[in-house]
């Protein structure tokens, strides 16, 4: 894979379940709160951090991508498997047809019997929410990711909107993940039967001309598409920091107000794509959750084996590995190192086998990590390569920018940090000194010669300097 792939395909997941995750606590307000906060609350008493229903059935969809996806029929039993576990919330469509019938393979001939019995309520955004997994196991192929994303779609909704719609965003997401493109949607016109390819391109001409409050209430899959699409299309793309679109225009999502989970959810699957995992600011990452007991971290493992088709790196066995100790030990032998800074003692930098002898209560971890190895109890994992094309690390600048925001964040709370990579030598020292140059107030060269006072084998490559200089010059 391209050194962008797997953070775009784990933005997929990790952007949507932002999106829901701030957007949860602003459900059915008629508007949206001025300035969105992941502070959870809302009418079921949501988690800071915790996602919704729309993220739980989008898991059931990763699984399956990560497994290899050939068929909806393990997607529709996951789906029963969720709806057994007593889900706090559940759209009025979905349970409807999950609980009429006991067997995977029944559910689209339930979905068909409530859209005749209710053809004008059939149309619902359940199905829109949840689709964006369904590009990681189809990605590049028009053909089966129409059939891919209207079948999974059927398995509660057969309402024909609903599965246009699918196909459509799934193009769009396609799209954002290989071409950088954020209007890609209208490229799956051609997915659609002929005679309803007039009624979607002005659905898609009318999201990039009215405004993104326009389309409220949003629990039509027409309107919840538009909303998100002119969320997307219609947020500013910052000139200094492009990244930060992504939760620009998320809040934009949020302030339509109503159904702002899910608006925010579909849109956020398309922001991801495009600006990948590490546009999701590390405070999120740290506090989403959700069912079934899955944090960050496990939506980007879904999301990096659904588009490797199943496979784990062959020397690592990342992601599926439970503990990544002894590849470390092997292949990088070193004492513990683990020093606090000397401008804030209240932040540790560590290499890989340091980071394992300290208690904090935040992790920020520079390194690929085992999926049982808990370091703290709030944890960032943050995909940050040390070669030095800048392809390798796209949203360098931002990530370095966002870290030290949230290290500073994390301190003023009077928590205790964390930041390690496996030796201790680049990523490490370059974030510690973005966070003492933005913290301090000094350039970025000054800040990299105080953390060589405690990590005397520091140095850092020059795109790492480069973006340190750029930032704090």
């Amino acid at each position: 894979m391209s050194h962008s792939a797997p953070d775009r395909a784990a933005g997929v997941l990790l952007g949507s379940a932002a999106g829901d995750a701030l957007g949860a606590g602003y459900e059915f307000d008629a508007v949206g709160p001025a300035d969105p906060a992941m502070v959870g609350g809302g009418y079921f008493g949501w988690e800071p951090g915790e996602w919704t229903d729309d993220t739980e059935m989008a898991v059931c969809v990763a699984e399956e991508a990560a497994r290899g996806f050939v068929e909806p029929g393990p997607v529709g039993s996951r789906f029963l498997d969720w709806l057994n576990a007593g889900p706090r919330d559940v759209g009025n469509r979905t349970r409807a047809v999950l609980s009429a019938r006991g067997s995977p393979t029944l559910l689209p001939a339930e979905a068909g019997a409530y859209f005749r019995a209710h053809p004008h309520n059939a149309a619902g955004n359940g199905s829109l929410m949840r689709t964006g997994p369904v590009v990681l196991a189809a990605s590049g192929d028009d053909s089966k990711l129409g059939e891919l994303a209207r079948s999974v779609s059927e398995l509660t909704y057969a309402d024909p909107l609903t599965g246009d719609a699918c196909v459509l965003w799934c193009v769009g997401i396609d799209r954002a993940m290989r071409g950088d493109r954020l209007d890609g949607a209208r490229d799956g016109l051609a997915l659609l039967p002929e005679e309803r390819r007039e009624f979607w391109a002005g659905t898609i001409a009318e999201a990039t001309r009215r405004p993104p409050s326009f389309f409220t209430p949003n629990g039509y899959v027409v309107t919840a598409f538009q909303a998100a699409l002119a969320s997307v299309l219609q947020t500013p793309v910052p000139t200094a920091q492009p990244r930060r679109h992504l939760q620009e225009a998320l809040r934009t999502a949020v302030r339509v107000g109503h159904d702002t989970d899910t608006v925010a959810a579909i849109a956020g699957s398309l922001l991801g794509a495009r600006w990948g995992a590490t546009a999701v600011p590390a405070r999120w990452q740290a506090v989403l959750h959700g069912w079934p007991s899955y944090r960050t971290p496990d939506l980007v493992r879904l999301a990096v084996l659904a588009v490797s088709e199943g496979r784990d790196n062959p020397t690592t066995r990342w992601p599926s590995a439970d503990d990544l100790s002894g590849y470390y030990r092997a292949a990088f032998p070193a004492d513990p190192i683990h020093e606090a800074l000397e401008d804030d003692d209240g932040v540790i930098v560590a290499n890989w086998t340091g980071a394992a002898e300290v208690e904090a209560d935040v992790a920020v971890s520079l390194c690929r990590v085992g999926r049982r190895q808990i370091l703290a109890p709030e944890r960032v994992e943050v995909r940050l390569l040390d070669e030095d094309p800048p392809e390798a690390n796209p949203n360098l600048e931002f990530v370095f920018a966002d870290l030290a925001e949230a290290i500073t964040a994390w301190r003023d709370k009077g928590k205790k940090v964390i930041v390690h990579c496996v030796q201790a030598e680049r990523r490490t020292p370059a974030v510690a000194a973005a966070y003492l140059a933005s913290r301090l107030g000094i350039s970025g060269d000054e800040a990299f010669r105080r953390v060589q006072r405690v990590l005397p084998r520091a140095r850092v490559n020059p795109s790492f300097r480069s973006a340190l200089v750029r930032l704090w010059p």
